[in-house]
């Protein structure tokens, strides 16, 4: 018997992109699963339109909805989806994204054949034109000790919310999420690392993630700004048992990722002041890192 799967769904103000997401797991290869829909709007009318929504699904699958009140972010609604959660194994998936539909089948047995008690896959991100704009190949994995692990991650940030599945019993370990909705996913794999669990990467993509780059949200804007100052004083406190160009790298790509908020905002001054600093931290893994975007 195959084991069973719970998928992780908060929602806030969406609306198409919601039906467009649970349809998408509608149609997965894999059966045995459960959806946990996590309404976190907090207002009637949109909890109104979310319950119209599941009701008019034509599906089979097991789809379990709660209603937050109050509001209480991306992080701890997500944390309130795994409470409930009834499966051997957790991933999520963003109310704006989309699966394929062999995501689980696929992630599912990597995990089984591998024994992994978490994984990641690579990520494809997409503009709201569904133009694919960068992809994620973590091709820079190749040692699974906790140190490297931790190293890869500090680098290059093994994330996307979607990418991940957990073993419910270590994702319990390790505590979920923490109470952070700006680098809530960052947090959660170093956690994941730091816990000692066996990690898996399956080298392929299922998943189509969409970047909105009009977004006033928690990922875009200030909140972003905020929260990657917030991710860089941390990740500084690993520092002295990092070589020089591995600090170098970090501090290029915690540049280059404010002059791209910036540029978001169309706030040109700040995104020059930052275009610049990134290149002259490293003008080669600049470059490079440029490169990739499509």
């Amino acid at each position: 018997m195959e084991p069973k799967v719970s998928v992780i769904l908060a929602t806030y103000r969406r609306n198409e992109s919601l039906k467009k997401a649970l349809c998408s797991l509608l149609e997965q290869t894999y059966k045995s699963l459960e959806i946990i829909l996590v309404d976190d709007n907090d207002e009637e009318s949109f909890n109104k339109k979310v319950k119209k929504l599941v009701d008019g699904l034509d599906s089979n699958v097991d789809i379990k909805l709660v209603v937050n009140h109050p509001n209480l972010g991306s992080a701890k609604a997500r944390n309130v989806g795994i409470s409930m959660a009834s499966g051997e194994f957790i991933t999520f998936l963003d109310d704006d994204d989309i699966y394929l539909p062999e995501k689980i089948e696929y992630q599912v047995k990597y995990m089984i054949q591998s024994k992994a008690d978490y994984c990641i896959t690579d990520l494809e991100l997409f503009n709201v034109y569904d133009r694919l704009i960068e992809k994620r190949v973590r091709n820079y994995i190749r040692n699974y000790d906790s140190k490297s692990l931790m190293k890869y991650h500090l680098m290059y940030h093994m994330t996307g919310t979607d990418t991940m599945m957990f073993r419910k019993e270590y994702l319990d370990e390790i505590g979920g999420f923490d109470a952070i909705d700006v680098g809530d996913e960052f947090y959660l794999m170093k956690k994941a690392i730091e816990g000692g669990g066996c990690f898996g990467y399956l080298n392929r993509c299922d998943i189509k993630a969409y970047i909105h780059t009009n977004d006033n949200g928690l990922s875009s804007g200030q909140s972003k700004i905020d929260g990657e100052n917030q991710l860089y004083k941390f990740k500084k406190n690993y520092f002295d048992d990092m070589d020089k160009k591995t600090i170098r790298y970090i501090r290029m790509r915690h540049y280059a990722v404010l002059a791209f908020a910036y540029l978001r905002m169309k706030n040109i001054i700040s995104f020059f002041k930052y275009a610049f600093r990134a290149f002259f931290s490293g003008p080669l893994e600049c470059l490079k890192l440029i490169s990739e975007l499509k």
